[in-house]
Order: structure tokens, then C-alpha cells, then sequence
């Protein structure tokens, strides 16, 4: 139980939602997705959601930019 909790705390937490991430705190920043220098780690679905704002519209395909 002890090594449980450990662990718990070892985990990142969201800076958008406050979730646990998936991603240890002494894992290498270099190799994290979803990470922010200066600001910290987002979790999945947060860096989706990042990803998808920096594309655009959510409404819209990601294609309809080309006309296709």
C-alpha cells in the first residue's frame, strides 16, 4: 500500500484539468507528449485539445483548409 501511494505521487498532474497523467515526474522531458516548457505537462486529452485549437476550427475537417 505503502509503494502505491509512492507511486501516486511520482505521477504528473494536468495544468489544464488537474488529472493524473500517465507520465512519471522523473521521466526525461525531452521524450514526454503533451508537455510545455515553462508550464508543465498536460494530459491526454488536454494536449488533443491543444492540438486541435492550434489547427483550427473544431467544427470543420482538417482538409476543408485545402479545399479538398
Amino acid at each position: 500500500m505503502v509503494r502505491k501511494n509512492q507511486e501516486e505521487k511520482e505521477l504528473e498532474i494536468c495544468i489544464s484539468c488537474g488529472t493524473e497523467t500517465e507520465v512519471k515526474k522523473t521521466d526525461n522531458v525531452i521524450y514526454r507528449s503533451g508537455y510545455i516548457e515553462g508550464a508543465g505537462q498536460l494530459c491526454f486529452k488536454c494536449s488533443q485539445t491543444e492540438n486541435l485549437s492550434l489547427a483550427g476550427s473544431f467544427e470543420t475537417n482538417e482538409w476543408f483548409r485545402y479545399g479538398l
